[in-house]
């Protein structure tokens, strides 16, 4: 019986149980299989796995990542998560400066305290974003059965890409997003017939529904939000979204600012608080988004394969 290990750790937090749940598993040896990790990622059931494939001078780390459904080219937690592994316990020392070698682009990810890894900040550079054609409120409210008095027409939707595509979708108040409700077949349905559902997008992914308030539990934080998808064929929220905060940095820095500093908590609503920070820039039409935030180590263990 083959064995690896795995590391269990907490993102977007500084307290164990809140945050984004992330399993990494180490398999420099290539041993596990695309079926296999698709098998781990549904048995733990967490909204992503990683598997770090392999270690490149202590610097790279090349890693794929799976949802319960399938691999995905990039995501933000999971991409923190493994690299606070990796500095935590599969190098000979901690560095400033890690590459995680994912499918969608090699992505940077800076450590403030190599040297105190359990209170150190991970903060990734993203990929450039990716703005797709937008929608209008009236189709999106219909697709989606939302209340009229629930989008703040003030101010846009828009598609974003850096990675992974999430429809920004702005909210009037706290209360308005805590009141949103699903249908999981309207929602399939909606996506199908704007071609964003694995079964006929363009890049084989789902689009996610990404809501943002600038109404906030906590006086520190900037935003609240709200990240739904659809895993088979179930809608699922999301308690820390760092892919998604991406889109939404840059849907900022387009939108309202060409310079941003802010804090975004999220998961607040399904009882695991994060927190995710955002640090932008946009000068002409180069975008510069960058997501940090802590992690905390919960377990480790031995796998059976």
């Amino acid at each position: 019986m083959m064995q690896i290990k795995y590391y269990i750790v907490d993102v977007f937090t500084s307290k164990k149980y809140g945050g984004n749940q992330l399993a990494v598993f180490i398999d420099y040896e290539d041993a596990i299989s695309e079926r296999n990790m698709l098998e781990i990622a549904k048995e733990l059931n967490f909204s992503e796995v990683t598997f770090v494939k392999e270690n490149i001078e202590n610097r790279e780390f090349k890693v794929r990542i799976f949802t319960p459904e399938y691999e995905v080219p990039f995501a933000g937690h999971p991409t923190l998560g493994t690299a606070f592994v990796i500095s935590k316990y599969l190098i000979p020392e901690p560095k400033n400066e890690l590459i995680i070698r994912l499918k969608h682009a090699d992505i940077n990810v800076t450590i403030n305290s190599p040297k105190d890894v359990d209170n150190s900040f991970f903060v990734m550079q993203q990929a450039a974003p990716e703005f797709l054609p937008g929608y209008n409120y009236q189709e999106v409210e219909k697709g989606l059965g939302l209340d009229v008095s629930t989008l703040d027409k003030n101010k846009p939707i828009e598609e974003i890409n850096t990675g992974l595509p999430y429809l920004i979708l702005p909210v009037k108040s706290l209360e308005k997003l805590n009141q949103i409700k699903f249908n999981a077949e309207g929602v399939i349905d909606f996506l199908i017939r704007h071609n964003k559902y694995k079964t006929n997008s363009a890049n084989g992914l789902t689009t996610s529904l990404f809501f943002v308030t600038e109404e906030t539990y906590e006086k520190q934080s900037n935003f609240n939000v709200r990240m739904f998808c659809v895993e088979q064929e179930r809608l699922v929220e999301d308690a820390a979204t760092g892919s998604a905060n991406g889109c939404f940095l840059a849907y900022l820095l387009k939108n309202e600012s060409a310079n941003i500093s802010a804090i975004v908590e999220q998961g607040f609503q399904i009882n695991r608080k994060s927190y995710i920070h955002l640090y932008g820039k946009r000068e002409a039409n180069k975008y510069t988004l960058k997501i940090g935030g802590q992690v905390v180590d919960v377990s480790r263990g031995i796998w059976n394969i």
